[in-house]
């Protein structure tokens, strides 16, 4: 954090992000693909659950931490449930998606798509594609997500200014959509990445935990173990035929 007003906040949202049980990476840097500067997230946070597979299955929030001095206008437009945003991997998101309402990108009506403020305190916006950058190259092979599983670009913020939408309506959390240009930096290929950005008051960070990227992950388990069962009782009803079917 910049600001001196909140200069220690994000050791405050990492204490708390850690004290619910979450494995804490801090202060983690990413190479900006635009600049091809090296530049910093404020921490990411970490759970690993029963894996299979050599890559795991993770469950990872990149997280920025802002001090809002200042009012910022979100535009707000329909939400337009795109799929491919989700940050899955390893996953058959056609079939996890067929009740989009067991995922919180997906229920709101509406969503926020761009954030006014004055040029000379951008950090709202400064913060939302420093996750959003974050992510997308930690996600990258060689990187610490580069794993199967879900994974959550978020801004915490708290402060004294006030956040509204085109027609002054207060708004507290938001959901944040927009397309992202990603250069990859080996190859220099540019592909276009739709992204859901989370942005949350300090007051609702432990809701959030619990109630939104713990449970839909848990909900992303649940079906996997329930697919894997099923493949395991096909195979072994294949088996059984065939061994049926040899003794005849």
């Amino acid at each position: 954090m910049e600001n001196k007003s909140g200069h220690n906040f994000h050791f405050e949202i990492e204490d708390r992000v850690k004290a619910n049980g979450w494995k804490i990476h801090s202060k983690v840097n990413y190479l900006d693909d635009v600049e091809s500067k090296p530049r910093e997230i404020d921490f990411v946070a970490t759970q690993d659950r029963d894996s299979c597979n050599p890559r795991g299955n993770q469950v990872a929030l990149v997280v920025e931490c802002k001090y809002v001095g200042h009012d910022v206008k979100f535009w707000v437009r329909d939400n337009p449930k795109n799929h491919k945003a989700y940050f899955f991997d390893g996953y058959n998101i056609d079939n996890l998606f067929l009740d989009e309402s067991k995922w919180h990108f997906f229920r709101p009506l509406k969503v926020a798509v761009q954030a006014e403020e004055d040029y000379k305190k951008a950090s709202m916006y400064e913060a939302i594609m420093q996750a959003s950058k974050a992510l997308m190259f930690l996600r990258q092979s060689q990187q610490i997500l580069y794993t199967k599983g879900l994974f959550y670009p978020i801004v915490v913020y708290k402060g004294i200014g006030k956040l509204t939408d085109q027609n002054g309506t207060e708004m507290k959390n938001i959901l944040y959509f927009h397309e992202y240009p990603w250069k990859d930096q080996k190859t220099n290929d540019v592909n276009t990445r739709s992204l859901y950005v989370n942005i949350i008051h300090e007051s609702n960070l432990e809701e959030y935990l619990d109630n939104v990227f713990k449970k839909e992950m848990d909900s992303l388990m649940k079906d996997i173990f329930f697919q894997n069962k099923m493949r395991e009782n096909n195979i072994r009803e294949r088996e059984r035929r065939n061994k049926m079917n040899s003794t005849k």
